[in-house]
């Protein structure tokens, strides 16, 4: 495979077609999160309809794959790196939904240009659906920080019966998760949509090793406990300072899942649909 090229197999999009994602240097490749991800949307494209935002959208995989679905009429892609917004442009264009997915350069839910910040007010209270895979936070809030921003924003835009897909690996811990909902009343909890097996949370990449050591941390301070699987002992969890003390005396990476996860907006939100 050439070097900045991503290709999906159909098998691996699960029927949305073969998908080819270019990522020149300095934009985002695709990771097994990105892939899951994917996956979720194939998985369960009976929930894919109308309007859908992709919240940090990269390259553009979650809205390019969204787009093939016939049901859903436009993705808007909010992505604040100029660099991915135009690879993003071009792979949409270069695998058939140029006229249904759009990118905005956007921090988080603001748009920079004042056009960008019209078409996507344009759009509040009327979005059907929601992807996004955040990257780690900063470790000085627990890395779960942008999951959050993620969800604080939704109901901005989430009509009534709309579903968030995010993605949330397994090391989180289910109390993050849950916690997510305390931050907007309207959404429910409606499972995982797609999830790997058990792989490595390879420690021999220096991003993971510091996410894991940035874990430990914010668990010596008090905050809620990560959880990673046992390398060596199936159906023994870690918690993070547990799976960083393993690492360091045996060079054995803890486990973790990539996963997506369902979230509903069951209700109104002040009153409005």
């Amino acid at each position: 495979m050439p070097e900045g090229i991503s290709v999906l197999t159909e098998e691996l999009t699960l029927g949305l077609g073969p998908l080819e994602i270019h990522h020149p240097r300095g934009t985002f490749a695709l990771t097994p999160a990105s892939l899951t991800a994917v996956e979720a949307i194939g998985r369960n494209q009976d929930r894919f309809r109308g309007l859908g935002l992709d919240w940090g959208s990269g390259s553009g995989v979650l809205a390019i794959a969204a787009a093939r679905i016939g049901d859903v009429e436009e993705v808007v892609g909010l992505e604040l790196e100029p660099a991915n917004v135009r690879v993003a442009r071009i792979n949409a264009e270069r695998n058939g939904v140029g006229d249904k997915a759009r990118f905005l350069v956007a921090d988080s839910y603001t748009p920079k240009s004042p056009s960008g910040r019209a078409a996507l007010a344009a759009l509040e209270g009327r979005v059907d659906f929601i992807v996004a895979n955040p990257p780690s936070s900063s470790p000085a809030d627990d890395g779960f920080g942008f999951r959050r921003e993620v969800v604080r924003g939704a109901g901005r835009f989430l009509k009534t019966g709309g579903i968030l897909a995010l993605s949330v690996s397994w090391q989180y811990g289910t109390s993050r998760v849950m916690g997510l909902l305390d931050l907007d009343p309207t959404l429910d909890y409606a499972g995982v949509l797609a999830s790997t097996a058990w792989v490595p949370f390879d420690m021999s990449r220096p991003d993971l090793l510091t996410d894991v050591e940035g874990y430990a941390a914010e668990e010596e301070r008090g905050g809620l406990p990560y959880a990673f699987r046992h390398p060596d002992h199936p159906g023994r969890d870690l918690t993070a300072i547990q799976a960083r003390d393993h690492y360091r005396a045996t060079g054995a990476s803890p486990l973790s899942r990539w996963q997506s996860h369902l979230f509903v907006r069951a209700r109104c939100r002040n009153g409005q649909g």
